[in-house]
């Protein structure tokens, strides 16, 4: 298992010079860039360019994206603007479509080897014509993302039809040749009630992993070892599974962007140092 770190924890601002420093003494090598502008530049392809120089110098890179949901920072804190695939309006997914398809362009010049999908948002009420929705996305997507040399994954996100059996029956329809993969998020799975049965019905199909942890009742982001998972429970599934992808840490800055990133990183990441250092000391190393 590859270890990294998104950049979701900082993204209520953009990613900055000292940030990355920071990620990279802490033993980063890779991390999950989160796909929203002003945190990233992404619909930019000189702001790209900057950024990707930035990773690099920093001895950094993208090891995957998280493909966008919605349209900036700002736009969905203070107007609700969402981006879903799964919405009622042609023109709305399309806006969706044409936004992870941009992203994955972007994915591919940061040079990402995958990039992580959300069919629609959690708690959305599945009829059989969002199945059909989300069965054109992925059709659609694949191959820009094969263009790309991109790997494209699924995510479940407390949805029924982003169970993990779901997304590898619909994985199955659309994908028979095994393209494209799941990202198992292990917070959301917890959500869910039974995060080890997710994952088995994730490993056929599992390439990547979120981990974050909660008490088993909302999506927290908290750092591992902080809420309810069994976590050498799921780590001792994932290596009989044989699981050697990577697994981003998704977490979350409950300042809002009040701190600074430097103390965000430091909360954070003494829960995560903490939390190998349980780990090793059961045998498990990560």
């Amino acid at each position: 298992m590859d270890l990294t770190l998104s950049s979701h924890l900082l993204v209520y601002r953009p990613m900055e010079e000292a940030a990355l420093a920071q990620m990279a003494s802490s033993g980063f090598s890779k991390i999950e860039v989160w796909l929203a502008e002003p945190h990233v530049p992404w619909r930019s392809e000189r702001g790209l360019e900057k950024f990707r120089a930035q990773l690099a110098a920093h001895g950094l890179r993208a090891g995957s994206v998280h493909l966008p949901f919605y349209p900036s920072v700002h736009e969905l804190f203070n107007e609700g603007k969402k981006w879903s695939l799964l919405a009622p309006a042609n023109l709305d997914r399309k806006t969706a479509l044409e936004g992870a398809a941009e992203g994955i362009r972007a994915a591919s010049f940061l040079g990402a080897d995958c990039a992580v999908l959300h069919l629609g948002w959690p708690g959305d009420a599945w009829s059989t014509e969002h199945h059909a929705w989300a069965r054109d996305a992925v059709a659609e997507l694949l191959p820009v993302a094969r263009a790309c040399q991109v790997q494209l994954l699924l995510e479940n996100i407390i949805s029924k039809g982003t169970r993990t059996s779901s997304l590898a029956k619909l994985l199955d329809e659309v994908d028979p040749a095994g393209e494209a993969g799941i990202c198992l998020d292990l917070g959301h799975a917890h959500v869910e009630g039974n995060v080890l049965e997710e994952l088995q019905y994730a490993i056929p199909r599992l390439a990547h992993l979120h981990v974050h942890d909660n008490d088993g009742t909302c999506d927290s982001h908290f750092a591992p070892g902080q809420g309810t998972i069994p976590w050498l429970d799921v780590l001792r599934a994932l290596d009989e599974g044989g699981f050697q992808g990577q697994a981003a840490l998704e977490l979350r800055d409950f300042s809002k962007g009040s701190d600074c990133a430097t103390d965000v990183l430091n909360l954070e990441l003494g829960h995560v140092h903490d939390f190998r250092a349980r780990c090793a000391s059961e045998g498990i190393n990560l």
